[in-house]
């Protein structure tokens, strides 16, 4: 729900100040968030360990580390840039993840288990083309439109090899439009989008490689200054972005090996506009002599292209338990969410005979006050800027106002 929805819902009545924490921008304050004995639970985990500057859980099965006053995460030796970040001190014993991150590390990045190859259909979006080169290399002389259509070619032919139906944005040099490639995508029935790109920078010693998947609804992107964005029609697909985002970087951070920077969000018009789970990748900087000079080499594209392509199939054996996990989710919530809402539709217990109504002497007396009160919702692992509240995840469209409005109408909620 948009920051601008919320200001005119709160014109109407004073209660909808207790919507549930759901209904509310996760940039107003109202983002759930979990303790650090609960992270420790979910994770499966007896105990942590604090070195002074991150804080780390680890089993037989998983590694993954947080740190103070960053939103960088380390997942199994794969970065992964959060959503928000962790607060408190683990020194001062209140620490705490935002559900929205813990929720896509244990649905989506976290399960390692592969079943059978589902026969997701793939279109590939080599980056620019046409009259937009994009980035460009003097030294060697390479343009980012060509090596991007090398790319994508490269991978697509793994991937058919592999079963899976490819089609293409483009694969000649031609002008495409941002809107068109999302069209192309649509019209083409995709499962899954891969944009690929290279990356430049002013700081030529810049290198690695980085992938890009939506933020969440109201959550801000990785880059600084981003700002929180409502709901996009990406948004659908918010856990798959993010299981497609993980699988494809981890296989990619290894090949790449001049860094790992990491699996990151931001708002690009390709990646919020389709509506199939989409990435967008950065495999490497044209501003860096030595990267540009690894990129042009053969061996090292056919390593690169494997590797795209193997995280993909990761995707495709694994979309079929997230959609099982993101659905059963779904119904606890929407259980939940019913649950609260019978508690405000409830009547209110009768109260007490008030005493006789006095007589007001004067026509200017002040109107009489109604206070109403709301019990709190008690939640030992959930704190919140606001009344805590059951949850409605992500992969969801706002409610409309119009339902809004008509629900908290005079006389249907005590």
């Amino acid at each position: 729900m948009t920051a601008f929805r919320l200001n005119f819902l709160s014109l109407f009545w004073v209660p909808l100040a207790w919507l549930p924490a759901a209904l509310s921008e996760p940039a107003s304050g109202a983002a759930p968030w979990r303790t650090l004995t609960y992270v420790q639970s979910a994770f499966g985990v007896t105990n942590y360990a604090w070195d002074g500057d991150s804080v780390c859980f680890s089993n037989s099965h998983n590694l993954v580390r947080f740190y103070q006053g960053r939103r960088k995460s380390d997942v199994n030796g794969t970065t992964v840039w959060l959503n928000a970040l962790p607060g408190g001190s683990v020194s001062t014993g209140n620490w705490r993840l935002s559900g929205i991150d813990l929720d896509f590390l244990q649905l989506a990045v976290l399960p390692q288990e592969e079943g059978a190859l589902k026969p997701v259909r793939v279109i590939l979006d080599p980056g620019h083309g046409g009259e937009d080169n994009g980035a460009s290399s003097k030294d060697p002389q390479v343009r980012e439109k060509d090596l991007t259509l090398s790319m994508a070619l490269q991978i697509g032919k793994k991937l058919q090899a592999a079963g899976l139906s490819v089609a293409y944005t483009r694969t000649n040099d031609t002008t495409l439009a941002l809107d068109d490639r999302s069209r192309l995508a649509r019209e083409a029935g995709a499962d899954v989008f891969v944009s690929v790109h290279a990356n430049y920078a002013g700081n030529a010693d810049a290198a690695g490689v980085e992938t890009y998947v939506l933020p969440p609804n109201g959550y801000p992107g990785t880059a600084d200054g981003s700002r929180p964005r409502g709901w996009q029609i990406g948004n659908r697909n918010d856990f798959h972005n993010t299981l497609l985002g993980f699988s494809v970087h981890k296989k990619l951070a290894v090949v790449n090996q001049a860094g790992d920077r990491g699996l990151k969000r931001q708002s690009f018009f390709v990646l919020r506009e389709t509506s199939c789970p989409a990435v967008l990748l950065e495999f490497g900087f044209l501003s860096n002599r030595t990267e540009t000079r690894k990129m042009l080499d053969p061996g090292w594209q056919d390593k690169c292209a494997l590797a795209i392509s193997d995280g993909i199939l990761s995707y495709a054996k694994k979309v079929d338990a997230l959609d099982k996990a993101v659905a059963e989710k779904r119904k606890h919530e929407a259980e939940a969410n019913e649950r609260w809402r019978l508690h405000l539709a409830a009547p209110a217990a009768k109260p007490p005979a008030a005493p006789p109504a006095l007589t007001l002497s004067s026509s200017n007396a002040a109107p009489a006050t109604v206070t109403v009160l709301v019990p709190p919702v008690s939640n030992q692992f959930c704190v919140t800027a606001s009344r805590a509240a059951p949850l409605t995840g992500t992969n969801a469209a706002p409610p409309e106002l119009n339902t809004l409005i008509d629900f908290y109408a005079t006389g249907k909620v005590e």
